[in-house]
């Protein structure tokens, strides 16, 4: 004795669907304001007057040439290539370093990086220009201006990684606020 499955079928009217509202059990907390840190704006408002002191003080290499001697103490005049390198890098590290400072105190990762930039340029350029000034100080051809560039370089690389280091702190904050 088989029994025949009866067929299943859905019955209603399809035009009655009910929505019902239903009801998420997820726990979702609220979001709080994080207060960004202050060093950021610190930083870059120093950043900044670095970069207004390089832009003032590039005019000022032209005063360089008064008063200066050899090891011998005979005067001397700098060539031109100095006051090129000297001035050209001092505008283009102040203003590098003036908007880089301008971008950190908005909290904008930029700032540090163009910062670093503006760093760059001025360790670069007081190489080339120490090794053009001791060459000028140089009569005899003894080679101290490649000593001089090279003592000013190393001397500088202490100095800008200790401001770099110094820049970076608020990339180092976990509530610097970077973006």
């Amino acid at each position: 004795m088989e029994e025949t499955p009866k067929p299943v079928t859905l019955e209603g009217d399809p035009s009655v669907i009910s929505n019902e509202q239903t009801t998420v059990f997820v726990n979702q907390a609220p979001v709080l304001p994080v207060q960004k840190n202050s060093a950021a704006k610190v930083i870059g408002i120093l950043v900044i007057i670095w970069g207004a002191f390089n832009l003032l003080g590039a005019p000022l290499t032209l005063l360089l040439d008064f008063g200066a001697t050899d090891f011998d103490g005979n005067p001397i005049s700098y060539p031109t290539e100095y006051y090129v390198v000297s001035i050209l890098a001092a505008i283009s590290a102040g203003s590098i370093a003036i908007y880089g400072g301008y971008q950190m105190t908005q909290y904008q990762k930029k700032g540090i990086w163009l910062t670093f930039g503006a760093f760059a340029i001025a360790w670069v350029s007081t190489i080339v220009a120490g090794a053009i000034q001791g060459n000028t100080m140089d009569t005899e051809g003894t080679g101290f201006g490649a000593g001089m560039g090279a003592m000013s370089g190393v001397c500088g690389i202490f100095c800008y990684a200790i401001c770099g280091i110094i820049v970076a702190i608020p990339l180092m904050l976990s509530d610097g606020g970077m973006e």
